[in-house]
């Protein structure tokens, strides 16, 4: 399961690899999690991508916190993409690119949990298969959202270790079939599980406090040395 990731490109290099038109001013964001707004890509039907903000997850009425609130549905398996109605009427033709660099995984260890940064080994930015869909937000000011989910897979072998899903990414030759492909298509694309090269190592807990957002999470965790006197 995904839960918090990373996308610090700056616009004009995202423009150079994904090839939408727009640009927009986006912040480097090193601790996104659900529910906040992040870049998105979408394809109108002359085949021309655009970039979006969007809200992380769907919302369901099926699936409420203890508070009485609408929980989200913040990620979708791939493998059983079709069979879910919240995500089978989507999945025709609402597919997006969802940007990033990198996301976070927490392994068990002992009685507790350790926070892993996981990046592709050539530490290039690269898109999340994902969908969206308008969705009311159900507040008195009565507009509509725009919110998204990410696909997630079978963990990779370098990974697996700390966790045994991840999310989809794709190769940059799979995102257009992804994005603009048939249904059997993009369920094809899916099901091969294309393999990609990872990285990964342990960061500060601090990851786990959404308020802190800074380069500084992504970086190896030291463990502190013990003072001998």
């Amino acid at each position: 399961m995904c839960g918090r990731y990373t996308i610090s490109e700056t616009v004009s290099k995202l423009k150079a690899s994904f090839c939408f038109k727009n640009s927009l001013n986006l912040q480097p964001r090193f601790n996104l999690a659900p529910g906040q707004a992040a870049p998105i890509i979408t394809e109108n039907d002359k085949g021309s991508r655009h970039l979006s903000m969007m809200d992380w997850g769907f919302l369901s009425e099926n699936y409420k916190t203890k508070s009485g609130a609408t929980k989200r549905i913040i990620n979708a398996r791939s493998e059983t993409l079709l069979e879910k109605k919240s995500f089978k009427d989507v999945a025709v033709s609402q597919r997006c690119l969802i940007l990033a660099d990198g996301f976070y995984e927490w392994k068990r260890d002992g009685g507790g949990k350790k926070a892993y940064y996981i990046y592709a080994n050539d530490h290039k930015s690269f898109a999340f298969a994902g969908l969206w869909r308008s969705e009311s937000n159900n507040t008195h000011l009565g507009f509509d959202s725009k919110n998204f989910v990410i696909l997630t897979r079978a963990a990779v072998t370098s990974i697996k270790r700390i966790h045994h899903r991840m999310p989809f990414i794709l190769n940059a030759e799979h995102c257009e079939a992804w994005l603009n492909g048939t249904v059997a298509a993009a369920t094809n694309l899916l099901n091969e599980n294309h393999h990609i090269e990872l990285s990964c190592h342990e960061v500060s807990d601090r990851v786990g406090n959404v308020r802190n957002d800074d380069p500084s999470l992504c970086d190896k965790f030291i463990q502190p040395q013990l003072a001998l006197f």
